[in-house]
Parts: structure tokens; sequence; C-alpha cells
């Protein structure tokens, strides 16, 4: 079974969100057991925090108790009002449904994201064949149902598909990289981007 260890991805992160954080708090989706949500707290951030599952929310208001804890299924649209976060987080929980549904959660995101708001997100890579990639019953392209511990399906995202997700008409993508995370027992290969709205009032990719 996968173990947790430390994770500090935000870390490199930290002086764009403390810029951005001047628009609006952190919104954490798929917060976990908080891990992510304990080092955005301990830093002085103000977070709402949600998940599908509320044991995991009994967890991160354990260790992250300042934080706000919303129990939201990403399927369903998000209960927040337009433009009401300086920065959304969502840190592989976004491979996990059919591609419709991903379209319609980063619509929402979007909507949530204060026009020169910040989006950090990561998911599955397609060369993430340790954690399933290539596995399973192919619903979608690079889309598998899997007999996993804890989802019935995973996505694993090529490069275009990235360029479909996030078009330069809704988001200015800043950075995108692949990169392996030692977080679990065996080594996870994934996208990690960082993305601002597009539009009128957008700030110019860094």
């Amino acid at each position: 079974m996968d173990t947790l260890a430390a994770d500090l991805w935000l870390e490199p992160w930290l002086p764009q969100l403390r810029s951005a954080v001047t628009r609006g708090p952190v919104l954490e989706l798929g917060c976990d057991t908080g891990l992510d949500t304990a080092w955005l707290v301990n830093h002085g951030f103000r977070v709402t925090a949600t998940d599908v599952s509320a044991r995991a929310l009994e967890a991160t208001a354990r260790v992250a108790s300042s934080a706000q804890c919303v129990h939201h299924d990403l399927r369903e649209p998000m209960p927040f009002a337009d433009a009401s976060f300086g920065v959304v987080i969502a840190s592989l929980c976004l491979h996990y449904f059919d591609w419709a549904t991903t379209v319609a959660a980063v619509r929402e995101i979007r909507r949530c994201l204060a026009p020169q708001g910040l989006f950090l997100c990561r998911v599955n890579s397609e060369r993430d064949v340790l954690h399933g990639a290539g596995r399973g019953e192919e619903l979608e392209p690079r889309f598998y149902g899997q007999d996993a511990h804890y989802a019935a399906c995973k996505r694993f995202f090529s490069a275009g598909d990235l360029d479909r997700l996030f078009p330069p008409v809704d988001w200015l993508e800043a950075r995108r990289r692949e990169v392996t995370i030692h977080r679990y027992a065996q080594p996870k290969v994934a996208w990690e981007l960082a993305l601002r709205p597009a539009g009128l009032h957008a700030v110019p990719a860094t």
C-alpha cells in the first residue's frame, strides 16, 4: 500500500502564493488528509479545504484547525461565489473522472478564481506506469477502469490532453513540467502546472 512521506511541492511557489492571496483566500480541492492544508495554514494562509470524503475532512481538521472544511464532490458545481478565491490548488484530484466531468470541474475552478488569481495543480502523467497508466479497461483515451483501493477509474494525461483542458482562450500557462513525486512507496510521475485565468483582466504568465 502507498505510504505518505514528505511532499513539499508548494514550497517553491510561496512567493507567487503570497502575491495571489491579495485577491482572495486559498481554495484547496481534494485536501485528503490535510498535508498541503497544514502547510498552507502554517504559512499564514486562509484556506477553504474541500474533499468528497468526510473522513478526509476530519483528518484535515485535526492537522489544520483554522481551515474551513467543506464537503464537496468535484463532479458537482462548487458552492462558492464567482471570483472568490485568489488561489485554487488541486493536487492529484482531477484525474478520476471522464473527460466531460473533468472539463466541467476545470470550468468551475476558473469561475471561482479571481481575475488575477493563481491555479496550481498536479495530475497523473501518461508515463505514470507504476500507478496504473495503461492498466485496466480503457474507457476513454488514457482513462482506465481499475481495481484501485480508493478509485475505480484513473486518467493519465498526455501533453495534448493538457492543451485541450486548459486552452489559451481560458488560461495563461505560467509553467508546466513533468515531475517525479516521492510521497508514495513507488515513484509517481505527474504533471505540475501553474495557470492564470485569461481574459480582459488577466496578468501575463511568468
